[in-house]
Protein backbone atom coordinates (compact mmCIF):
# COMPACT_ATOMS: atom_id res chain seq x y z
CA UNK A 1 0.00 0.00 0.00
CA UNK A 2 1.53 3.68 -0.72
CA UNK A 3 1.79 5.52 1.96
CA UNK A 4 0.05 8.69 2.22
CA UNK A 5 2.38 11.18 3.38
CA UNK A 6 1.29 15.02 4.27
CA UNK A 7 4.42 16.91 2.26
CA UNK A 8 3.67 19.53 5.41
CA UNK A 9 4.45 17.36 7.97
CA UNK A 10 7.47 15.46 6.44
CA UNK A 11 8.93 19.41 6.04
CA UNK A 12 8.62 20.19 9.57
CA UNK A 13 10.61 17.13 10.40
CA UNK A 14 13.33 17.92 7.87
CA UNK A 15 13.38 21.84 8.82
CA UNK A 16 14.07 20.98 12.78
CA UNK A 17 16.78 18.54 12.50
CA UNK A 18 17.63 16.33 14.55
CA UNK A 19 18.97 18.66 17.27
CA UNK A 20 15.91 20.38 17.42
CA UNK A 21 14.10 17.37 18.06
CA UNK A 22 16.12 16.56 21.32
CA UNK A 23 15.57 20.34 22.59
CA UNK A 24 11.49 19.41 22.20
CA UNK A 25 12.34 16.43 24.05
CA UNK A 26 11.64 17.86 27.36
CA UNK A 27 8.08 20.15 28.13
CA UNK A 28 8.76 23.98 28.95
CA UNK A 29 7.49 23.55 32.13
CA UNK A 30 10.54 20.80 32.62
CA UNK A 31 8.77 17.78 32.28
CA UNK A 32 10.79 14.87 31.77
CA UNK A 33 9.87 12.29 28.84
CA UNK A 34 9.26 9.65 31.74
CA UNK A 35 6.96 12.54 33.64
CA UNK A 36 6.08 12.24 37.18
CA UNK A 37 5.33 8.43 37.36
CA UNK A 38 7.37 6.61 40.74
CA UNK A 39 6.83 2.69 38.70
CA UNK A 40 9.33 1.98 35.89
CA UNK A 41 6.50 0.27 34.11
CA UNK A 42 4.82 3.74 33.52
CA UNK A 43 8.01 5.37 33.06
CA UNK A 44 8.89 3.58 29.94
CA UNK A 45 5.14 4.35 28.78
CA UNK A 46 5.82 7.76 29.38
CA UNK A 47 9.01 7.60 27.02
CA UNK A 48 6.96 5.62 24.49
CA UNK A 49 4.39 8.49 24.45
CA UNK A 50 7.13 10.79 24.33
CA UNK A 51 8.62 9.69 21.19
CA UNK A 52 9.49 12.70 18.41
CA UNK A 53 10.61 10.45 15.68
CA UNK A 54 8.63 10.00 12.51
CA UNK A 55 8.15 6.58 11.42
CA UNK A 56 10.11 5.08 8.73
CA UNK A 57 8.40 3.27 5.53
CA UNK A 58 9.89 -0.08 6.94
CA UNK A 59 8.07 0.76 10.62
CA UNK A 60 4.74 0.61 9.03
CA UNK A 61 2.00 -2.44 9.52
CA UNK A 62 -0.15 -2.44 6.13
CA UNK A 63 -1.92 -5.04 7.46
CA UNK A 64 -3.32 -2.44 10.76
CA UNK A 65 -6.32 -0.93 9.00
CA UNK A 66 -9.20 0.19 11.28
CA UNK A 67 -11.35 -3.19 11.69
CA UNK A 68 -7.82 -5.27 12.53
CA UNK A 69 -7.15 -2.87 15.50
CA UNK A 70 -10.50 -3.66 17.41
CA UNK A 71 -10.58 -7.24 16.41
CA UNK A 72 -11.96 -9.43 18.99
CA UNK A 73 -10.12 -11.60 21.02
CA UNK A 74 -7.06 -10.85 23.65
CA UNK A 75 -4.85 -8.57 21.65
CA UNK A 76 -2.09 -7.10 24.41
CA UNK A 77 0.36 -9.39 22.10
CA UNK A 78 -0.93 -8.30 18.55
CA UNK A 79 1.09 -5.79 18.02
CA UNK A 80 4.39 -4.16 18.88
CA UNK A 81 5.00 -0.71 19.93
CA UNK A 82 7.62 -0.52 17.49
CA UNK A 83 5.58 -0.79 14.62
CA UNK A 84 3.48 2.48 13.52
CA UNK A 85 0.14 2.64 11.23
CA UNK A 86 -1.52 4.81 8.76
CA UNK A 87 -5.17 4.14 8.91
CA UNK A 88 -8.81 5.93 8.07
CA UNK A 89 -11.41 6.18 10.43
CA UNK A 90 -13.88 8.35 11.57
CA UNK A 91 -13.96 10.86 14.36
CA UNK A 92 -16.24 10.12 16.72
CA UNK A 93 -15.03 12.56 19.91
CA UNK A 94 -11.62 15.11 20.43
CA UNK A 95 -11.36 15.74 24.34
CA UNK A 96 -8.33 16.79 26.48
CA UNK A 97 -6.45 14.24 27.97
CA UNK A 98 -6.16 16.40 30.89
CA UNK A 99 -3.50 15.99 34.07
CA UNK A 100 -1.40 12.91 34.11
CA UNK A 101 1.73 11.11 35.26
CA UNK A 102 3.51 12.29 31.29
CA UNK A 103 2.87 15.50 31.65
CA UNK A 104 3.28 15.64 35.15
CA UNK A 105 -0.01 16.74 36.31
CA UNK A 106 -0.20 19.99 34.70
CA UNK A 107 -2.96 21.88 34.88
CA UNK A 108 -1.77 24.06 31.71
CA UNK A 109 -4.03 22.58 28.85
CA UNK A 110 -1.16 23.36 26.83
CA UNK A 111 0.47 20.10 28.25
CA UNK A 112 -2.59 17.95 27.65
CA UNK A 113 -2.57 15.18 25.00
CA UNK A 114 -5.53 15.70 22.74
CA UNK A 115 -7.45 12.36 22.62
CA UNK A 116 -9.19 11.47 19.72
CA UNK A 117 -12.03 8.47 19.81
CA UNK A 118 -12.42 6.90 16.66
CA UNK A 119 -14.65 4.40 14.96
CA UNK A 120 -14.52 2.14 11.40
CA UNK A 121 -16.85 4.19 10.28
CA UNK A 122 -19.98 6.82 10.88
CA UNK A 123 -22.76 4.26 11.65
CA UNK A 124 -20.28 2.89 15.04
CA UNK A 125 -20.66 4.45 17.70
CA UNK A 126 -20.91 2.16 20.68
CA UNK A 127 -17.79 2.31 23.34
CA UNK A 128 -16.86 -1.69 22.17
CA UNK A 129 -15.99 -0.74 18.45
CA UNK A 130 -14.08 2.88 19.61
CA UNK A 131 -10.11 2.94 19.50
CA UNK A 132 -8.26 5.71 20.33
CA UNK A 133 -5.65 8.38 19.02
CA UNK A 134 -3.29 10.35 21.11
CA UNK A 135 -1.85 13.67 19.64
CA UNK A 136 0.83 14.94 22.37
CA UNK A 137 2.38 18.26 23.82
CA UNK A 138 5.05 17.01 22.28
CA UNK A 139 4.29 17.05 18.52
CA UNK A 140 1.71 19.71 19.37
CA UNK A 141 4.78 22.22 19.72
CA UNK A 142 6.40 20.55 16.88
CA UNK A 143 4.31 21.41 14.39
CA UNK A 144 3.32 24.84 16.00
CA UNK A 145 7.03 26.09 15.19
CA UNK A 146 6.13 25.39 11.62
CA UNK A 147 2.54 27.41 11.53
CA UNK A 148 0.53 23.93 12.11
CA UNK A 149 -2.61 24.31 15.19
CA UNK A 150 -2.88 21.24 16.88
CA UNK A 151 -4.74 22.15 19.96
CA UNK A 152 -7.38 20.42 21.65
CA UNK A 153 -9.96 23.07 19.64
CA UNK A 154 -8.20 23.26 16.49
CA UNK A 155 -8.46 19.91 16.07
CA UNK A 156 -11.58 19.19 17.14
CA UNK A 157 -13.16 22.10 15.03
CA UNK A 158 -11.47 20.54 11.88
CA UNK A 159 -12.27 16.54 12.39
CA UNK A 160 -14.87 16.07 14.21
CA UNK A 161 -17.23 14.09 13.00
CA UNK A 162 -15.12 13.45 9.83
CA UNK A 163 -13.06 10.21 8.25
CA UNK A 164 -9.61 11.45 8.49
CA UNK A 165 -6.00 9.84 7.53
CA UNK A 166 -4.17 9.23 10.69
CA UNK A 167 -0.83 8.23 11.14
CA UNK A 168 2.04 7.41 14.17
CA UNK A 169 3.47 4.72 16.23
CA UNK A 170 1.27 2.25 17.78
CA UNK A 171 1.43 1.70 21.87
CA UNK A 172 -0.03 -0.70 24.22
CA UNK A 173 -1.71 1.53 27.38
CA UNK A 174 -1.67 -1.36 29.85
CA UNK A 175 -3.56 1.54 32.29
CA UNK A 176 -6.55 1.13 30.31
CA UNK A 177 -6.42 -2.60 29.54
CA UNK A 178 -8.89 -3.26 32.10
CA UNK A 179 -11.54 -1.01 30.33
CA UNK A 180 -10.71 -2.08 26.82
CA UNK A 181 -13.44 -5.29 25.54
CA UNK A 182 -10.47 -7.27 23.99
CA UNK A 183 -8.50 -7.31 27.49
CA UNK A 184 -11.31 -6.32 30.31
CA UNK A 185 -11.79 -9.05 32.53
CA UNK A 186 -15.43 -8.55 32.50
CA UNK A 187 -17.20 -6.71 29.89
CA UNK A 188 -19.64 -4.60 30.55
CA UNK A 189 -20.87 -0.53 31.93
CA UNK A 190 -16.81 0.13 32.48
CA UNK A 191 -15.50 -0.77 28.37
CA UNK A 192 -14.55 2.43 27.10
CA UNK A 193 -12.81 1.42 23.86
CA UNK A 194 -12.22 -1.93 22.06
CA UNK A 195 -8.35 -1.97 22.60
CA UNK A 196 -6.13 -0.60 24.75
CA UNK A 197 -3.38 -0.40 21.69
CA UNK A 198 -3.90 3.19 20.65
CA UNK A 199 -2.22 5.29 18.00
CA UNK A 200 0.37 7.41 20.24
CA UNK A 201 1.83 9.72 19.35
CA UNK A 202 -0.10 10.72 16.66
CA UNK A 203 2.58 11.90 13.91
CA UNK A 204 0.22 12.89 10.72
CA UNK A 205 -3.62 13.60 10.29
CA UNK A 206 -5.49 14.85 7.37
CA UNK A 207 -8.91 15.06 6.51
CA UNK A 208 -10.32 12.46 4.15
CA UNK A 209 -12.09 13.28 1.37
CA UNK A 210 -13.24 10.15 -0.24
CA UNK A 211 -16.08 9.89 2.75
CA UNK A 212 -19.15 8.60 0.44
CA UNK A 213 -16.60 5.80 -0.80
CA UNK A 214 -15.52 4.99 2.80
CA UNK A 215 -19.53 4.97 4.32
CA UNK A 216 -19.63 2.00 2.40
CA UNK A 217 -16.21 0.24 2.42
CA UNK A 218 -16.07 0.61 6.12
CA UNK A 219 -19.66 -0.40 6.99
CA UNK A 220 -19.58 -2.86 10.14
CA UNK A 221 -18.86 -6.16 9.42
CA UNK A 222 -22.15 -8.46 10.78
CA UNK A 223 -20.30 -11.28 12.56
CA UNK A 224 -17.93 -8.69 14.87
CA UNK A 225 -20.50 -6.30 15.94
CA UNK A 226 -23.04 -8.56 17.09
CA UNK A 227 -20.30 -10.39 19.21
CA UNK A 228 -18.82 -7.32 20.98
CA UNK A 229 -22.62 -5.95 21.45
CA UNK A 230 -22.65 -8.99 22.89
CA UNK A 231 -20.14 -8.91 25.38
CA UNK A 232 -20.92 -5.46 25.94
CA UNK A 233 -23.95 -6.10 27.42
CA UNK A 234 -23.15 -8.83 30.08
CA UNK A 235 -23.35 -8.20 33.72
Amino acid sequence: MEKTRLGAVLGAIVLLGAASLAAQTAAPGGCPPQGDAKKAKVQQLNELRARLEEPSDDDYDDTADASALIEPGDDSQRWQSSTAVEITAYVLDVQDGGPTSANCHSMNPADHDTVLYLTPGASVSDNGHRFVAVLTPRWRRLMAKNGFDWSTGAIRAKYLLQYVSIRGWLLFDFEAASTALNTASLAGASVTRATAWEICPVTGIELNDDSMELQTRLAPVPELYARSNASSSAP
